[in-house]
C-alpha cells in the first residue's frame, strides 16, 4: 500500500528517492532532515527568499540542498559544527524565521528513532526499513519549532583579496599570510 503522505511538496515514495538519488542512500538523518525542511517552510511561508543554518555537519546539511535553493556553494547555508539536529530556515532581509529540531523527548515515544540517533542500538541491529517506517509513522511528531531571530551567522561570506603564494604559486587568500596555508605545513595531504 503506498503512503498518502507527501513531504517537501512530493509523495513519500518520491521524496525517498530523491534521498537516495542524491545522499548515495536513504539515510534516516536526510529523511528526518525532510520532514525538517517541511515544517520550516511551512511556518516561514512559501513567498519568503530564506537562507539556512544548520547544527550539524551530517546528513541535515543535504536535506537543506535537496529540498531548498540553499546551498553551501551559494552561500545561502551555513553550517556549524554544533553537532545538534537542529536547523533554522529565515527571511534573509529580516532574519526572522524558524528553528526546527529533532526532539529528544517526542522521539522517546519512537523508540527506534531515539535508540538510532542516540546510538543505543548497533547499526546491524535495526534494520533501515524497520527504521525508516518508524520515521515515517512519526512524521512531524518528533520535531519541535520555534520562531527565532538571527543575529550571527547571516550574510554571505565575503571572499577577501586573492595573492600568488610565493612557494607553490597557486592563488590563495591574504588574509592567510605570506603564503598559502599549505605552504605554511597546514596542509591537509602531502605530496608523493
Amino acid at each position: 500500500m503506498r503512503s498518502q503522505m507527501t513531504v517537501c511538496g512530493r509523495s513519500f515514495e518520491d521524496f525517498l528517492s530523491t534521498i537516495e538519488r542524491f545522499h548515495g542512500c536513504t539515510a534516516p538523518g536526510v529523511v528526518i532532515g525532510g520532514f525538517m525542511v517541511d515544517l520550516a517552510q511551512e511556518h516561514i511561508g512559501p513567498d519568503v527568499e530564506a537562507d539556512a543554518i544548520v547544527e550539524a555537519t551530517h546528513c541535515l546539511p543535504d536535506a537543506i540542498q535537496l529540498f531548498t535553493p540553499c546551498t553551501y556553494g551559494n552561500g545561502w547555508m551555513k553550517v556549524i559544527d554544533w553537532d545538534k539536529f537542529a536547523l533554522t530556515l529565515y527571511n534573509k532581509k529580516t532574519l526572522e524565521g524558524v528553528r526546527v529540531w529533532l526532539d529528544l523527548e517526542k522521539i522517546r515515544l519512537f523508540p527506534n528513532i531515539y535508540n538510532w540517533y542516540m546510538r543505543l542500538t548497533p547499526k546491524g541491529d535495526l534494520p533501515l526499513g524497520v527504521l525508516l517506517k518508524s520515521i515515517e509513522e512519526a512524521g512531524r511528531r518528533m520535531l519541535s519549532c520555534a520562531p527565532v531571530q538571527v543575529v550571527q551567522y547571516y550574510g554571505k561570506i565575503r571572499k577577501g583579496k586573492s595573492g600568488v603564494c610565493s612557494k607553490c604559486g597557486e592563488a590563495y587568500p591574504l588574509s592567510q599570510g605570506d603564503c598559502c596555508l599549505s605552504c605554511q605545513g597546514k596542509s591537509y595531504f602531502k605530496t608523493k
